[in-house]
């Protein structure tokens, strides 16, 4: 077991002398197998071993007791012990424990500056995660089960012993005299996955008793299957993206099969459980907003949404949402600088351009009358009005957004020089016909955007 627990870690890292591994330890059958192998490769190569033990405080004294026996072992084999305990009162799910203790590891990583962090899945809980996102409802992705490698924030999460079953784990500490903690909530069959391993897969084994290997295979395949996927995928999104937003009238006319992909690529990428409910879900949105002007948003969670138009969809963050309170006031020439995160600068012009910019450019040249000053820099408000240029009348900034096919979630990033309740020049929008410039402009107008990382 040693040498392709060594092979599998030298897949992904260079185990050397001045390497940090962090060790999931449980104190139980699989995590106290794992970590003396371990031990062993420490000794060898002379990395650094911790082994991070979670205490979820769920069963009391059964827990804390748990916890000293692992650190008794790692004080016995002069291995490094980090810990913490959960506050009590927490939930007590496999949902909220797989959270807790991923993030306890990525902690511990960070702390220690790790190269790799170690879990114990063994190839009996991949094949019983296979059996359980069957019963739940899962497509190819989640048929390939727990993968031998993961990212957790910048770290390897590697599981170097999925190529060996349970009994492989129990022969090992038993040769090795190893003695495991025995954690009592693992024979509660209130939670699914204990049920599944208690009673269904006995069940199943009295059909099938190499069920194990079997769901495995199946993850195999599915795996295969996957790669060939991607690869296709890959060409058809060149196809009907542009950045992050892509082609609404070309996502729409894909096979149902392509689009429910595509989606469920967006919903993963966005840390989504992506269900078949939600990602039909999201295919009717978009069919039934495919020919909406200014967009419709649909809300997935607190800080995201989707949006479409008849022209793109796309998800938007809440950051997308994020409004600029700040107002300035513009005496005349010169750079102001507003929210942080933008510059407009205002110069005497006393030549006649080229060619005038495009209005969606962050350039304009316009004439300001003295009187005009001073103005004040913005986003919108409510009653702001506009005379478009070359237009005769005036209009709401509403209205005007609506003609100009702004979607509702950019309207409040669009920065405004304005004259009181008029807008003179919508940023990146349009010039109002009460800057329109005759023969030489007096003004030049920027807008940069600043670069703050």
């Amino acid at each position: 077991m040693k040498e392709t627990v060594k092979n599998i870690l030298e897949k992904y890292i260079n185990i050397s002398c001045e390497s940090t591994i962090i060790v999931g330890f449980s104190g139980g059958w699989d995590s106290m197998c794992l970590l003396d192998i371990m031990n062993k490769l420490s000794r060898e190569y002379g990395f650094l071993l911790v082994a991070a033990h979670l205490n979820h405080n769920w069963r009391g004294k059964e827990s804390e007791a748990e916890k000293e026996r692992c650190l008794a072992f790692c004080e016995e084999n002069d291995i490094t012990f980090i810990s913490d305990t959960l506050a009590e009162g927490m939930k007590a799910s496999e949902l909220v424990a797989r959270e807790m203790r991923y993030d306890f590891f990525k902690r511990c990583a960070e702390e220690f500056e790790a190269d790799a962090i170690l879990t114990a899945h063994t190839k009996s809980d991949n094949a019983e995660t296979i059996l359980y996102r069957i019963i739940k409802g899962t497509g190819l992705n989640g048929l390939e089960g727990i993968r031998e490698v993961r990212d957790l924030g910048g770290f390897k999460v590697i599981r170097p012993i999925l190529n060996f079953s349970r009994k492989d784990i129990e022969e090992y500490c038993i040769k090795n005299e190893l003695y495991p903690n025995n954690d009592s909530s693992n024979v509660n069959t209130k939670y699914a996955r204990n049920n599944i391993r208690h009673n269904i897969m006995p069940a199943i084994k009295l059909i099938n008793p190499n069920i194990e290997n079997s769901l495995i295979t199946l993850a195999e395949i599915a795996s295969g299957n996957n790669k060939v996927i991607n690869e296709l995928m890959e060409n058809i999104e060149k196809q009907i993206t542009i950045g992050n937003k892509w082609l609404t009238q070309n996502f729409l006319i894909l096979n149902s099969a392509i689009k429910q992909h595509f989606i469920y690529k967006l919903l993963v990428k966005n840390e989504l459980e992506p269900s078949f409910t939600k990602i039909q879900e999201l295919i009717n949105f978009i069919s039934e907003n495919r020919n909406s002007k200014t967009g419709k948003t649909l809300s997935i969670t607190n800080d995201l949404w989707l949006f479409v138009s008849h022209k793109y969809t796309y998800f938007i963050h809440s950051d997308n949402y994020e409004k600029i309170e700040e107002e300035i006031k513009i005496e005349g020439t010169g750079e102001y600088i507003i929210g942080g995160k933008y510059k407009v600068k205002i110069e005497k012009n006393n030549h006649k351009p080229e060619k005038y910019p495009k209005a969606i450019s962050p350039e304009a040249y316009a004439d300001i009358k003295d009187e005009m000053f001073p103005l004040t820099l913005r986003s919108r408000r409510n009653g702001d009005i506009i005379q478009p240029f070359g237009m005769q009348g005036k209009m709401k900034l509403k209205k005007y957004f609506i003609n100009k096919n702004i979607p509702e979630h950019d309207r409040d990033k669009i920065l405004l020089l304005c004259k009181d309740k008029e807008v003179l020049w919508a940023i990146e929008c349009g010039v109002s016909e009460k800057l329109r410039a005759e023969d030489i402009p007096q003004y030049k107008l920027t807008l940069e955007k600043l670069n703050n990382e």
